[in-house]
């Protein structure tokens, strides 16, 4: 049967590809095609379309990626077409991967939903996802239960993130003087935190900063932000190598989104950064979102315990308070007790490799 992995963004890319590894080290004949990153193509799948660009937030966001996006979306409908009826593995992105599942489900495709998007919510979930999905791998607890009192047949093995973080454990040594910069995977994030980041760091002598970059693409324009404010001799770049960063780190100020919870379960204590553009700014205060919380550690554990420096509070005299306050001290033996307690939410260690198993069970 074909099996096919649909992964819209750098999270899913990586989560995709962990998977995939998983896969073939139970059958190596397996074939793969996915929608995904450098990842999932290193990790042996076969791209059907390229989704490393399509990182969106918001509605103006969506609107620029949609022709990007549209575009692989048709391809891998006519791939699906073009194939006897496999096995569609969505990685959340719910964004595509709600439509792609219906459609493949139409064509007699089995569908397997890694992550389903919302999951993080305690009070609702996708209200389709029962029905196109023929069994879901989700990753929290309370996500199983509200999709099963729905009728799924839905899974928790647990988050997925604790089996990656535990694969990437290197013997790195926490350097004290070190400081993590995370400032987002997608193009608009990265120049909207640096903005600020960039003036927090530069006053603080003896220190020096490591940034963990997804790809290689914006290395150019996170030196020259950087090297505004900081000399060239204090700044470390990384590839690909975000759990080393992290673990290496003394501290981080990282940019809200999966990185945080990497962040939390690599030990490192973390100031949570997010600048809106001014177009995401404006959708903000028309559609008002209310959450307690945007960061996943301060969700998962229902109160604030990273800091979160949400636009115009994320000012660079804010962002150095806060950081200067995990480097030592009850703030920083605050955070370091949360993130042993977010281990026990999270679940069991081997999430990825228990899904790896699902989708060979459906595969044969």
């Amino acid at each position: 049967m074909s099996l096919l992995i649909s992964a819209g963004e750098p999270s899913g890319d990586a989560y995709g590809a962990f998977l995939l590894r998983k896969i073939l080290e139970r059958d190596p004949s397996v074939k793969c095609h996915a929608v995904g990153g450098p990842r999932l193509a290193a990790a042996g799948a076969d791209l059907v379309a390229d989704s490393r660009t399509w990182g969106v937030l918001g509605v103006v966001q969506s609107v620029k990626a949609y022709p990007r996006i549209l575009v692989g979306y048709r391809r891998t409908k006519k791939f699906l077409r073009g194939q006897p009826p496999g096995v569609l593995v969505a990685i959340d992105f719910g964004y595509m991967n709600i439509r792609l599942a219906r459609f493949a489900k139409a064509l007699g495709w089995k569908v397997v939903y890694f992550i389903p998007p919302g999951s993080w919510r305690r009070d609702r979930q996708g209200t389709d996802l029962p029905k196109i999905a023929d069994a879901i791998a989700t990753p929290f607890p309370w996500s199983a239960d509200i999709l099963r009192g729905m009728g799924a047949n839905v899974h928790w093995f647990g988050h997925p993130l604790k089996e990656l973080v535990e694969a990437s454990r290197a013997s790195n040594v926490r350097l004290p003087n070190r400081i993590a910069l995370l400032p987002g995977s997608r193009e608009h994030e990265v120049l909207a935190n640096l903005r600020v980041i960039g003036p927090a760091i530069a006053p603080l002598d003896g220190y020096e900063f490591e940034v963990a970059l997804v790809n290689d693409s914006y290395r150019d324009v996170v030196k020259e932000a950087l090297e505004a404010h900081v000399s060239a001799d204090r700044l470390h770049y990384a590839v690909a190598d975000t759990h080393g960063v992290l673990r290496r780190s003394h501290a981080a100020i990282v940019c809200s989104g999966t990185a945080t919870l990497e962040a939390a379960l690599c030990g490192c204590p973390t100031v949570v950064v997010y600048r809106f553009t001014p177009m995401m700014e404006l959708e903000a205060r028309i559609l008002r979102p209310k959450y307690d919380y945007i960061s996943l550690p301060n969700i998962l554990l229902q109160r604030g315990v990273l800091p979160e420096l949400i636009q115009h509070d994320a000012s660079p005299e804010a962002i150095r308070e806060h950081l200067v306050a995990l480097l030592d001290g009850s703030e920083r033996a605050k955070q370091l007790a949360a993130m042993d307690e977010l281990h026990g939410i999270l679940g069991p260690s081997d999430a990825v490799s228990r899904t790896a198993d699902l989708v060979l069970e459906h595969l044969r």
